[in-house]
This record gives C-alpha cells, sequence and structure tokens, in this order.
C-alpha cells in the first residue's frame, strides 16, 4: 500500500502497512540518496520540521507516549547490487492501551527497542480512519 499521509519539498510521509505501533510511518527522501551523509541541510531542516509536525499530530489524535525514529536501510544490502535509499521508520509507542476505528492496540515492549516485526495489518477502513485522524493535526 502507499498510504501518503503528507508530503514536504523533500520527503513523503507513508503509513506503514504494520500497524502494530499504531501510526507508524515510513519517511522516504523524494530523492536517490544512498547514505545519511549525503544530506543537503535544506533537507536535514526540512526533516525535522516534518517530524515535529508528526509527534504532534501522533500525541493530539492518539495519545502517543514517545516516539522511535530509526534509519537501518539493511534490506538493501542483501542484494547484489544494492542500492540503499534514505528513508526513515516512525514509530509512535504507548505506554497504555489505545483503542482507536473498533481495534485495541497494545504496545506490549513499551520501554523496550522495538526489536519484532509483528505483521499487523489492518482494513482499508481502518486505515483510512487512521489517515485521517493523523492528517486533522498536521
Amino acid at each position: 500500500m502507499d498510504d501518503i499521509l503528507f508530503e514536504t519539498k523533500f520527503w513523503k510521509i507513508i503509513l506503514a502497512d504494520d500497524q502494530y505501533c499504531l501510526g507508524r510511518c515510513y519517511i522516504p527522501l523524494k530523492r536517490k540518496c544512498g547514505d545519511l551523509a549525503e544530506l543537503k541541510e535544506d533537507e536535514i531542516i526540512d526533516f525535522f520540521s516534518l517530524l515535529k509536525k508528526l509527534e504532534n499530530a501522533n500525541r493530539k489524535a492518539f495519545g502517543a507516549t514517545m516516539f522511535n525514529l530509526t534509519c537501518l536501510m539493511n534490506h538493501a544490502y542483501k542484494e547484489k547490487n544494492p542500492k540503499p535509499q534514505v528513508h526513515w521508520h516512525f514509530r509512535p509507542r504507548y505506554r497504555n492501551k489505545i483503542e482507536f476505528a473498533g481495534e485495541v492496540f497494545e504496545d506490549k515492549e513499551f520501554g523496550h527497542h522495538y526489536a519484532r516485526g509483528t505483521d499487523r495489518k489492518l482494513s482499508s477502513e481502518v486505515r483510512d480512519k487512521i489517515i485521517k485522524a493523523i492528517k486533522k493535526f498536521v
């Protein structure tokens, strides 16, 4: 799926398929770039501006307690000819259970590194409600 929450000049914010962490997103850079050290200053400034908006929106929409942000790019190097692309994984974290759109979200690893994938996929109707809730506060 390619559920875009919003875009800036340099970045796209896409709701992740796996919603174990309610509001989890991917944030890819729009231009081709395989190394964080190659980011331009205006891309970095723009990234942190959008990050503030995204954190604020998730706090207001769902009551997120805190956030994890990672930039791994490991999967690209499983390929014979790797083509890494700078992107971030944004994971809202929740101290308490959250009920949203008829679903219960429980962050059983709160306070710890999020190490496992869950592959929690939601219906398109619930995904649409998540997107609308975040967009309301962006």
